[in-house]
């Protein structure tokens, strides 16, 4: 398997289960899962770039791509040094 696709199926699965963890926390059962900051941190940080004032749509998919890109980033970064040690 390519290392971009390997890294975007991992990336996808991250989202799913951030939005998972978003619903379960947004819903009503806060602290749950205490995974959900450090799971968030990238889109947490990058929401921080804009105003708390915005549409929740929006907002929530800068912070899902963000996931995405961080997630993706990390691991083609990973896969491509364990690579090269190999």
């Amino acid at each position: 398997m390519s290392d971009v696709k390997y890294s975007s199926l991992w990336a996808i699965a991250i989202v799913v289960f951030t939005i998972l963890v978003f619903a379960l926390n947004y819903n009503g059962y806060p602290g749950i899962l205490p995974v959900y900051k450090v799971l968030a941190w990238p889109g947490i940080v990058t929401l921080r770039l804009f105003s708390d004032e915005m549409i929740f749509l929006p907002k929530f998919a800068i912070l899902l791509s963000a996931q995405y890109a961080a997630y993706f980033l990390v691991v083609f970064l990973v896969r491509k040094i364990v690579h090269r040690l190999e």
